[in-house]
């Protein structure tokens, strides 16, 4: 029986044991998850501090991670806690928080700037972490003399690696507050972004052969050292790259989900640094980080849906932002820590730790200036004054004081030299973050590193005008609403900032005047004709540009790969703002010749080659097609606001030329990509047909869905069948076969709803014909016989002063189709063109028998009559060719009417043929008539039918000011409007104080 009680209760006790949970620990770690959460208040209330005085956080933040852990004793279940956070494994923060650092980083880098700095950074970061450690290493020896029980050679050059990393964080935030240029930012992000891992290479390198010399571990060879510092520099990075390119195929595939993509970027970083530390080639996962983080900046941010993109950035914004608190909140309590317990600091450790930190700023100096030649040829040419700034701005930061702390814990190394290693890591870091994170902004103004030409005070000063002007409009709006009627108005003006405002743009206007010698005329815009207004042009043109690129983008209207070539564009463009702008060389360059395409569609033909053929060429094509068409479309619309730019109008009219020509060169390409490859072009519209319809019903099914009109259930099926129908049109491989003009007619739009046997009579009346470029295919004035189609080239459509160009599918003329009998315009092939002529009469005769057909001639027709009646065209004149469409087809009612009926216009119209008259004129005089191809204003009166009247009939009034982005660039002068309007305010304080 004992035997058995006693095996029972071990049982129990075993059993117990598998159970068991310490109520004590629990409470310990609620405690610790207490404290996490109170940092991260604390750094909220921190960051509301960097708001108000622009003092550093992360110097702020690792001053109370000091302040913890030097004050724990007092602080009582918070101080147990940051005492057990103290104790944390230093690899534990590696492994948690470095790489979403990192990542989230290099991720948000601007990849060409960083491309374009790559060298640069790559000395810096590589042989120049390397040398700067060896100069630190140095310096302990030789300069703060530390002997060999201290630390020996090894040892010391280890320490100087640690203390190589840079984290300039609050530098570069400074600088981009300041305005500093984005190569500089980047050189200087670039530089530690890499450096932090590229340090931890030479960190374990130095430290292997510290332990070498001291007979741990096995021995060092030559030969090994390459091997590893090739698997750690090479290996890792290759292995981001790889992992990166399949997040992204993965990426493209996800369709309206937001979490499965940002949860992907989660998944694919940490194991990125798992798989490189660990499991495969034993390499550098923080590097296999960077690069991981680059490829998706180049390529991986792209390949995310637009819709997806702002989640994914905010979501990593918060992440990021909480694991850099944490971590200087954590690396502080753990210094502090170590600053209580420490037995193994003497007090002229102190005096050599500030010694040692000037020493540190001479050795960056060393370490650029070792590089100079080299730094000078590569990448953007450095400053003197940027030199010195990037010396001094050489923060230190979390990634150092991790590595100390690895250091620290290594028991194999001696305790004086581990101690050493976290007391001078952590003194620099305060010392760099407090001192030079707090002083880089006087430097930096002292130094006037970062230029304010005139021209950019001018534009400035032209913005805050036009802010003025549309403040003081809404108040006046504002003052007639009865919802409003008791407002304070002049509190109001007070609590907007208007006399601020104001007071700002008189400044601007002083240091203005100030700086061009007293001289107020040439305050004006119109004043200014120097050669930097040309380069600010071009430089605004080009930010416009990348803009509109993103818009359509991000609105679906191009791919990933064409949106990221038509940036780089404008950033090698931006690049070189005093030349003449030459953009589309840049992506010309891009193209493969289509020499080298031909031998693709020979090979389409073949056996085993054809399918992957056919896909290359299609892909190829669809990609040269989508940027020269992004490209043309975006430049013009650039040139809608050429009246609109707040500069020197002379200067801008040049800048505008500058971009036609681009317009013109992308246009006669175009043409011959149309020309040569008609059927691939066929292919592409339809596919990007299809897409830009899906996206619209996609964004109409948004929304309904806010508007509460679709149910959340309906809602999710519809969206899940559209974005099914997207990723299928993706993969979706289209016939190249070029139709017959039975099957191409009966999809053209024109055609659309004609019966078949009217549709045959036409295509019997149709026959072929073709034309050399410049040939003429009719001249105005000429007797119109025939109307034709184009099926392969390109036209010139001389209507008036303007030439409209023609492309595949496209009809000559509608005009010629309603005229009396006569050609109105000269067509002239561009290239070798092929069309197909149909007879005129037979066209006609349809007209008459069809109704939709009729209107879809005379609708069409607009466009060369208010070009070539431009005097009469009213405001339509004034509108682009792609909101003319618009306007056209769903705010206008095609009509005809008979002799002495009466029509109302009440939001304007357009006569097409016919004649009306009003007896009431706008001063009640007079009689207002109005006749073929003519624009009729609004009007409450009705109009009298003298004459059998075709016309539009429009549903909505004009607004020519809502085209495009107008109101974002519509800059004109308004100092006289400010200087009137807020000429009062003064009066009225003075009234107040009186």
């Amino acid at each position: 029986m004992g035997e058995e009680d006693t095996h029972l209760e071990g049982e129990n006790v075993m059993h117990q044991d598998s159970l068991f949970r310490d109520e004590e620990k629990m409470e310990e770690s609620a405690n610790v998850a207490y404290l996490l959460t109170l940092g991260i208040l604390l750094g909220l209330t921190l960051r509301e501090v960097n708001k108000k005085t622009k003092f550093p956080y992360s110097p702020m933040v690792l001053t109370c991670g000091l302040l913890i852990g030097l004050l724990q004793s007092s602080l009582g279940y918070l101080g147990q806690s940051a005492s057990i956070l103290s104790h944390m494994h230093p690899h534990l923060i590696v492994f948690v928080f470095i790489p979403v650092l990192l990542f989230e980083s290099a991720f948000n880098c601007d990849w060409y700037v960083f491309k374009y700095q790559m060298v640069n950074i790559l000395l810096l970061a590589g042989p120049g972490v390397g040398w700067g450690a060896i100069l630190l290493g140095i310096v302990f020896k030789l300069f703060l003399f530390y002997s060999d029980e201290d630390m020996n050679w090894y040892q010391a050059f280890t320490l100087g690696s640690v203390l190589s990393a840079t984290d300039p964080v609050a530098v570069v935030a400074l600088l981009k507050e300041l305005g500093a240029s984005a190569a500089f930012n980047h050189l200087i992000e670039g530089e530690a972004l890499l450096n932090d891992g590229v340090a931890m290479v030479f960190f374990i390198f130095f430290n292997k052969l510290s332990k070498a010399a001291a007979g741990i571990g096995g021995g060092v060879t030559f030969g090994g050292v390459l091997l590893n510092f090739f698997r750690n520099s090479i290996v890792g990075p290759v292995l981001g790259v790889i992992v990166g390119f399949f997040g992204a195929l993965w990426a493209r595939r996800i369709v309206g989900d937001d979490v499965e993509v940002g949860w992907l970027t989660f998944v694919f970083t940490y194991l990125t640094f798992y798989w490189a530390e660990f499991c495969f080639f034993k390499t550098s996962g923080l590097l296999a980080v960077v690069s991981l983080g680059l490829f998706w900046s180049a390529f991986g941010k792209t390949r995310i849906r637009s819709e997806s993109e702002h989640a994914v950035h905010t979501v990593w914004s918060f992440v990021q932002y909480a694991c850099d608190t944490t971590v200087f909140l954590l690396v502080g309590m753990i210094v502090g820590t170590e600053v209580i317990e420490e037995r193994y600091i003497y007090t002229s450790d102190y005096f050599r730790m500030i010694l040692f930190y000037f020493f540190m700023i001479i050795c960056r100096y060393l370490m650029v200036i070792s590089f100079w030649p080299l730094l000078k040829k590569y990448g953007y040419p450095i400053s003197q004054p940027e030199l010195i700034v990037f010396v001094y701005g050489g923060l230190r930061g979390a990634l150092g004081l991790t590595l100390s702390l690895m250091v620290g814990c290594d028991s194999d190394l001696p305790p004086r030299f581990r101690h050493l290693a976290v007391f001078f890591t952590a003194g620099m870091a305060a010392l760099t973050n407090l001192v030079n994170g707090t002083t880089c902004k006087a430097l930096v103004n002292y130094l006037n590193m970062i230029e304010n030409p005139v021209i950019k005070k001018k534009v400035y000063k032209r913005y805050l005008t036009d802010m003025i002007v549309n403040q003081e409009d809404t108040i006046k709006e504002l003052e007639g609403d009865e919802h409003y009627a008791m407002a304070d108005w002049n509190q109001v003006k007070t609590l907007v900032g208007s006399q601020e405002y104001l007071q700002e743009v008189m400044q601007l206007e002083n240091e203005i005047k100030q700086i061009q010698g007293g001289n107020m005329s040439r305050i004006s815009y119109e004043g200014l004709t120097d050669s930097e207004t040309f380069g600010e042009v071009r430089y605004r043109v080009l930010r416009i540009l990348k803009g509109l690129y993103y818009s359509r983008f991000e609105h679906g209207q191009c791919d990933e790969d064409s949106v990221r070539l038509l940036v780089e564009s404008s950033d090698v463009a931006l690049d070189h703002t005093s030349s003449i702008l030459n953009i589309w060389e840049q992506l010309f360059q891009s193209f493969t010749s289509f020499s080298s395409i031909k031998y693709f569609f020979k090979a389409k033909e073949w056996t085993f080659l054809g399918g992957y053929a056919q896909q290359y060429i299609t892909k190829h094509l669809g990609f040269v097609y989508d940027v020269t068409t992004t490209f043309i479309s975006c430049a013009q619309e650039v040139l809608t606001l050429q009246q609109h730019m707040p500069m020197n109008k002379a200067a801008v009219k040049l800048i505008m030329d500058e971009i036609r020509g681009e317009i013109n060169k992308a246009e006669i390409y175009l043409g011959s990509l149309n020309d040569t490859f008609p059927e691939v072009i066929r292919a592409i519209q339809t596919k990007r047909a299809s897409h830009t319809v899906l996206m619209h019903q996609r964004y109409h099914l948004e929304e309904n869905q806010k508007n509460g009109l679709v149910d959340d259930k309906e809602f999710n099926s519809l969206k899940a069948n559209i974005d099914a129908r997207l990723v299928e049109l993706e993969n979706h491989s289209f016939d190249w076969q070029i139709p017959t003009f039975h099957s191409f007619a009966m999809e053209f739009p024109i055609f659309t709803g004609v019966p078949k046997e009217e549709l045959d009579t036409i295509v019997k009346s149709t026959y072929e014909k073709r034309y050399q470029q410049d040939e003429i295919i009719y001249e105005k004035g000429m007797t119109c016989q025939n109307i034709y189609i184009i099926q392969k080239g390109s036209v010139n459509d001389e209507v008036g002063q303007h030439i409209l160009k023609k492309g595949l599918g496209s009809l000559l003329s509608y005009a010629n189709l309603i005229g009396d009998g006569k050609c109105m315009t000269t067509a002239k092939a561009a290239s070798e063109t092929v069309l197909h002529s149909l007879n005129l009469n037979v066209l006609r005769s349809l007209m008459q028998k069809s109704q939709v057909f009729e209107q879809k001639i005379y609708i069409n027709s607009i466009e060369y009559l208010i070009k070539l009646f431009e005097s009469q065209a009213g405001p339509l004149a004034q509108m682009e060719a792609k909101g003319l469409g618009q306007f056209l087809r769903s705010k206008t009612q095609f009509k005809k009417f008979d002799v002495h009926s009466n029509v109302e216009f009440m939001f304007g119209g357009y006569i097409i043929k016919g004649e009306i008259q009003s007896c009431i004129s706008d001063d009640g005089e007079g009689i207002e008539r109005y006749r073929d191809y003519c624009y009729v204003p609004p009007r409450e009166n009705d109009f009298t039918v003298n004459k059998q009247l075709i016309c539009l009939v429009f549903d909505d009034a004009i607004d020519i000011i809502k085209q495009g982005r107008l109101e974002q660039f519509n800059l004109e002068n308004h100092e006289e409007i400010v200087q009137e309007r807020f000429s009062r305010i003064d009066i009225q304080n003075q009234q107040q104080e009186f």
